[in-house]
C-alpha cells in the first residue's frame, strides 16, 4: 500500500498546495498510478491519498507499507523521484523464487 499526502493547508506549504506545481501531492498520486500501470501492477498495489502525515515542511511525502506492516517514508518527493521509488518498492515486494 502506498500513501501520498494530498493535504492542503491555508498559508502553509503543505503537500498539495498550488505552489508545489507539478510536485503537488495530488499530481504525484496520478503520476505514480500511471507508473505502476506501466509496470503491470494495476490492481496489485493500491495508491491512496493520505491526509496530513505531520511532515509538511518536508513534503510532498509518500509512505509505502510492505506486507508485514513496516513502512518507508519518502519526503521532498518530486516527479523525477517516482520511477526510483517504484523501483525500490518493487524490490521490497517481489516474491522470492523457489
Amino acid at each position: 500500500m502506498i500513501f501520498v499526502c494530498t493535504h492542503m493547508r491555508d498559508g502553509e506549504t503543505a503537500c498539495s498546495n498550488a505552489e508545489r506545481g507539478a510536485n503537488a501531492g495530488i499530481h504525484l498520486v496520478e503520476l505514480l498510478r500511471e507508473e505502476l500501470k506501466k509496470r503491470g501492477l494495476k490492481g496489485k498495489i493500491r495508491i491512496a491519498k493520505s491526509g496530513c502525515m505531520d511532515l509538511c515542511a518536508k513534503g510532498p511525502n509518500i509512505m509505502i507499507f510492505d506486507a508485514q506492516g513496516e513502512y518507508t517514508c519518502y519526503s521532498e518527493v518530486t516527479t523525477q523521484d517516482l520511477a526510483a521509488i517504484a523501483d525500490q518498492y518493487l524490490k521490497i515486494t517481489e516474491d522470492p523464487q523457489p
